[in-house]
């Protein structure tokens, strides 16, 4: 394959680190706006609205990334086409579906959750699903290609315009009320599919001698349903969280307001801040799924396992230090990024950014491993082991949430146990196609808690931003000094890959 997984994934972690950006920047003034209740409801809407599109949308572009990647192993080209317009039909059929749907339980949903406000909402999220099916479709073409460019530059315009336009929109609109604002900020998600699509349907037309016939099909749908299944379970997960959170921290004696507020406490400020590193496992898992496919096609068992180690190895290196490092600095950053919004609830933050932030790390290692488990087709173990973690997810909320000891602490911990309730099954299922040296896989861990505890000691002596800068810079050098050999063996391969930057890889 001419693009290998790290110029993919680097491209991916790029944009990533834009959309991250934006992102993190739409949500500090929107929780400005609309005040920590106001972020509650945005988030709870949020994961009915994401259940609905992964299931739209999320198993149709791994799908695509599969099917179009061997496709080309195998040389059989014409078969494109004919994947296209099935993952069309299916993912516009669905989006269509789900918006009749919401249009007429808009309502009733939005009275579950205790969100009555919130019902307008629902309506523009009726209209987005249609256009985020469309969006999934072309994005698994793409990468099936091996071409990560057009998701990168769809994510780019998708953030960018949901800033502008969100931000405005909450803004003007939140004169009225908390859940106008909330409305605005939900039209200006709208807004940025529609030019989302309107890109990828341009670089679609770009696509020659593709063929639309009734081929394919029963490959496609072999690997979307149980795709679209399994990648619902996760999101479908959060979506009964969401549903019934509210009236389950009632009964561990908060108050709604309360616990509407704590609710908008850990997906919506300590969510925003520690889903930043999942840029590169997200990155990483995305470039892996065809380049894995393509060696599957070709019989590579041991090209799959040097693949496997490297990218995990690189993924790991990067990701724990990110993750390590904002639950170091947390307790100085979020009074400076959440000014007076925190008072009362700081405590609270900081315990539930620790409890995240191993559940990021986990949640990593399952994303990782699932886009394996995808790529080598096992498509039903991948729906049953997320099956699996998710009910143990719901089950951990509904026994755990309503105890005053743990309420709000639930969701966190259920995200531990739904990572490695999948992590342990997909280990066993795909055996010794997974084996990493020992010493690079522990010295990150090592030195990421190393520069934990250096970090912490700097910031109890002193306090403000410039500590805050400093803090950073002190552990950055902590880390790449004590893992100095994985950081010079990295740092010789960047330095070789440049010096070769223009010879031409040999096709795998």
């Amino acid at each position: 394959m001419k693009k290998s997984v790290g110029h993919g994934a680097f491209i991916l972690i790029l944009s990533g680190l834009i959309c991250k950006f934006f992102g993190g920047l739409f949500r500090l003034p929107l929780t400005n706006i609309i005040g920590m209740e106001g972020i509650g409801i945005f988030q709870m809407i949020m994961s009915i609205y994401s259940l609905a599109l992964v299931f739209v949308s999320g198993g149709v572009t791994n799908a695509l990334s599969k099917l179009v990647s061997s496709a080309r192993a195998r040389g059989d080209h014409k078969i494109i086409g004919s994947y296209l317009r099935y993952g069309l039909l299916f993912s516009l059929g669905l989006g269509i579906l789900f918006a009749v749907l919401f249009f007429l339980l808009s309502r009733p949903l939005a009275a579950v959750q205790g969100i009555d406000e919130g019902a307008n909402c629902y309506l523009l999220v009726a209209i987005i699903l249609p256009l985020g099916g469309f969006v999934g479709v072309m994005r698994g073409l793409m990468q099936g290609y091996n071409n990560m460019t057009p998701t990168a530059v769809s994510q780019i315009i998708e953030q960018v315009a949901k800033f502008g336009f969100g931000l405005v929109f909450a803004y003007l609109l939140s004169r009225a009320g908390v859940a106008r604002g909330v409305f605005g900020a939900f039209l200006g998600i709208l807004t940025s599919e529609v030019l989302a699509s309107i890109y990828l349907a341009y670089r679609g037309l770009q696509i020659k001698n593709l063929e639309f016939n009734k081929a394919g099909r029963r490959e496609f749908f072999v690997a979307s349903l149980p795709l679209s299944f399994g990648g619902v379970i996760v999101p479908l997960a959060h979506a009964i969280e969401a549903l019934f959170i509210i009236s389950l921290l009632t009964r561990a004696g908060l108050s709604k307001a309360v616990a509407t507020s704590l609710y908008g406490l850990q997906t919506g400020v300590v969510g925003a801040i520690l889903n930043f590193p999942l840029i590169i496992s997200v990155a990483v898992a995305v470039s892996l799924l065809p380049n894995i496919s393509f060696l599957v096609a070709k019989g590579d068992r041991q090209g799959q396992k040097l693949l496997i180690e490297k990218s995990f190895l690189a993924m790991w290196y990067i990701l724990l230090p990110l993750v390590v490092g904002i639950m170091a600095v947390a307790g100085g950053l979020y009074p400076i990024i959440y000014p007076g919004l925190l008072d009362g609830f700081n405590k609270i933050a900081l315990q539930l950014t620790y409890l995240s932030g191993l559940s990021i790390i986990l949640t990593a290692i399952m994303q990782f491993l699932l886009s394996i488990l995808q790529a080598n087709g096992y498509y039903s173990y991948s729906l049953a082991f997320s099956l699996i973690g998710g009910i143990g997810k719901i089950a951990f909320i509904f026994i755990f949430a309503p105890m005053p000891q743990i309420s709000i602490y639930a969701i966190a911990i259920s995200n531990i146990v739904l990572s490695l309730i999948v992590s342990i099954c997909v280990l066993i299922k795909l055996g010794s196609l997974i084996k990493l040296p020992f010493f690079d896989s522990v010295l990150p861990i090592l030195s990421a808690a190393i520069m934990f505890m250096i970090v912490k000691i700097f910031l109890s002596l002193m306090s403000g931003y410039f500590a805050l800068f400093i803090a950073v810079i002190l552990g950055m050098a902590t880390y790449f000094i004590l893992s100095l050999p994985l950081t010079s063996k990295y740092f010789k391969i960047v330095v070789d890959k440049f010096n070769r930057k223009d010879e031409k890889l040999e096709e795998q």
